[in-house]
């Protein structure tokens, strides 16, 4: 009878570092590219012959046609809009807003949105509008 010689084996190991690896790069990409894009709501601003682009800090506000809200970029409940301008004024040196309005809207819904932004402490409003003749987004103060 022959016999071999049986050569001893490893035990299985398992090794998690490339998927762990995997999972973090995943993790960093979706982190990355959700706060690439600020506004969720896509609004048809009005045309401006006559804009320019303002750099300053400011709570920019997305008015939708349908009237839905957008506080940077958060969607908001119209009921919960006045808490959330305190909050936004009281914790932040920003008392600037930016409108950003499709063309469409009720003018009733701008003008409450404004005065509830004014007795929450806002001190200047800028509305973004779309330049006609190279139809870039810019604001007007």
């Amino acid at each position: 009878m022959l016999k071999f010689k049986q050569t001893e084996r490893e035990p299985f190991r398992l090794d998690l570092v490339p998927m762990i690896n995997v999972v973090f790069l995943l993790l960093i990409f979706f982190m990355l590219t959700s706060t690439a894009s600020k506004s969720k709501m896509q609004v048809d601003l009005p045309e401006a012959k006559s804009s320019n682009e303002i750099e300053k800090e400011r709570i920019v506000l997305v008015i939708s046609k349908t009237g839905a809200l957008e506080i940077d970029g958060v969607t908001i409940h119209s009921e919960a809009l006045p808490e959330e301008f305190k909050k936004q004024f009281s914790s932040d040196k920003k008392k600037t807003v930016e409108i950003q309005a499709d063309k469409n809207i009720e003018f009733g819904l701008f003008g409450k949105i404004i005065g509830m932004a004014r007795e929450a402490g806002a001190e200047d409003f800028i509305f973004a509008t779309e330049h006609t003749s190279n139809k870039n987004i810019s604001t007007s103060p």
